[in-house]
């Protein structure tokens, strides 16, 4: 049997050869496009046991193309299907069985599967040949070339176990953030320059990419030269995001980090946790706003760098220092500790890490699982609604709201967004006219 399927006799003959769980590779349009918005022209397909796989072409003009819907049809037949990057692959094909490799490598290796085959034309043609649709000009046998050695690099991790939470719940969500996309303006080229913009905006929608696989698990949404986590306020950058709906509606967490601390140890504020802190710190019933200001200053300074001796009175930082001693003496003696998102982190794969950068990790770990459990449930209570939640910057999820859903929904929304953590809420017709509410 040839590698390169075209005829539907040899796609019959090869959907029996085919088990209940294989390897799958799609090839696109051009690799540096967003997957929601590039062509399809290829899928390499292969089972796991075998070295040899075959691609099934769909729109390359070397080639007999196979009727894309078939051969999608047949894909969700599949039991388990084994892919790199199933949020990409979601964004392809939404099907429900596919397998993650890249977590598997992710949390035994804290790092990015190292992604970077090619072949000498891949690397000539996109040197020579920027074009959004590049892939099709690269000969189908290159392309089958790179599968081949991109499936012969992933085979040892299709027996490690996943990670079923992140698996199926945090990157699932991902993909439907990242595919309800944020509107644009006309003001958007003024402010905003992404590195080629039909990778990533189309019809003035543009599209995020959040990256899990980072040292702490905490997302990072940077694609395309757009940083949407570190949008400057005042610049102009904001006000070139627009809602869909009606307008804009940011639910923003307050004091996040000392109160998910505060769970974390076992402690419970009895006041505004900087409110609180002020009087510990200046001594006083009466906090001023300066006093105020000051403590959030002197709190983080805390958190962040260690514990103050002379502050180890207040149960509060007494936590902070046992729960952060316990945590270090693990990490140094057993070799790992396990942080909030079930997630092994290794003394090998943390070489320089240092006590305080440990608790660091450990709360932006607390945080991220928090989060994505919230985002999670906001998708569940929205799926059959206009309105969607459109960007999730670390303790803030924005909503592209409908005017029409207002009364129906808003309250709901508040309590699933406030959970156990109180929020202040904004509103405005664009991003950067949010104001509080």
């Amino acid at each position: 049997m040839f590698y390169l399927i075209e005829t539907n006799t040899q796609f019959n003959i090869l959907q029996s050869k085919i088990a209940k769980s294989c390897y799958i590779d799609y090839i696109y349009g051009n690799d540096n496009t967003h997957p929601a918005l590039t062509e399809i022209i290829g899928i390499y397909v292969s089972n796991l046991d075998e070295d040899k796989g075959y691609i099934l072409p769909l729109n390359h003009p070397e080639c007999i193309n196979l009727d894309r819907d078939q051969v999608m049809n047949w894909l969700g037949t599949i039991e388990q299907i084994h892919v790199l990057n199933k949020k990409a692959a979601l964004h392809a094909n939404p099907l429900k069985s596919y397998t993650d490799i890249q977590s598997k490598y992710y949390f035994t290796h804290n790092e990015p599967f190292p992604n970077e085959f090619t072949t000498q034309a891949h690397t000539w043609y996109y040197r020579k040949f920027p074009h959004i649709k590049v892939n099709k000009m690269i000969p189908i046998g290159k392309h089958y070339e790179r599968c081949q050695e991109r499936k012969r690099a992933v085979i040892p991790w299709f027996s490690f176990d996943v990670d079923t939470h992140f698996d199926k719940e945090i990157l699932p969500n991902l993909h439907l953030l990242e595919k309800n996309s944020l509107r644009i303006n006309d003001k958007f080229d003024e402010h905003l320059k992404p590195k080629c913009k039909k990778h990533s905006i189309k019809d003035n929608n543009i599209y995020g990419w959040y990256n899990p696989y980072t040292t702490t698990g905490r997302p990072v949404n940077n694609f395309n030269g757009i940083n949407f986590v570190g949008l400057k306020h005042g610049t102009g950058e904001r006000n070139c995001f627009v809602p869909k709906n009606d307008y804009f509606i940011e639910m923003d967490y307050d004091s996040f980090h000392p109160y998910l601390i505060a769970n974390m140890v076992g402690y419970k504020f009895k006041d505004y946790p900087y409110n609180e802190l002020a009087k510990i710190y200046f001594e006083t019933d009466n906090p001023t706003p300066s006093q105020y200001k000051e403590s959030k200053i002197l709190t983080f300074k805390q958190i962040y760098g260690g514990v103050n001796k002379k502050h180890l009175h207040h149960p509060f930082f007494k936590g902070i220092q046992d729960y952060t001693d316990k945590e270090w003496n693990k990490f140094q003696t057993e070799g790992y500790v396990i942080n909030s998102g079930g997630r092994k982190m290794k003394k090998e794969n943390y070489k320089e890490m240092t006590k305080a950068k440990l608790f660091n990790y450990l709360i932006q770990a607390k945080e991220t699982s928090q989060n994505l459990r919230t985002l999670s449930v906001i998708h569940k209570f929205l799926k059959d609604h206009k309105t969607k939640v459109v960007l999730y910057n670390y303790d803030a999820f924005v909503f592209d709201f409908c005017e029409d859903e207002y009364d129906v929904i808003f309250d709901i929304l508040k309590n699933i967004v406030m959970c156990d953590f109180p929020i202040s809420i904004k509103k405005g017709s664009h991003y950067g006219a949010l104001c509080k509410i």
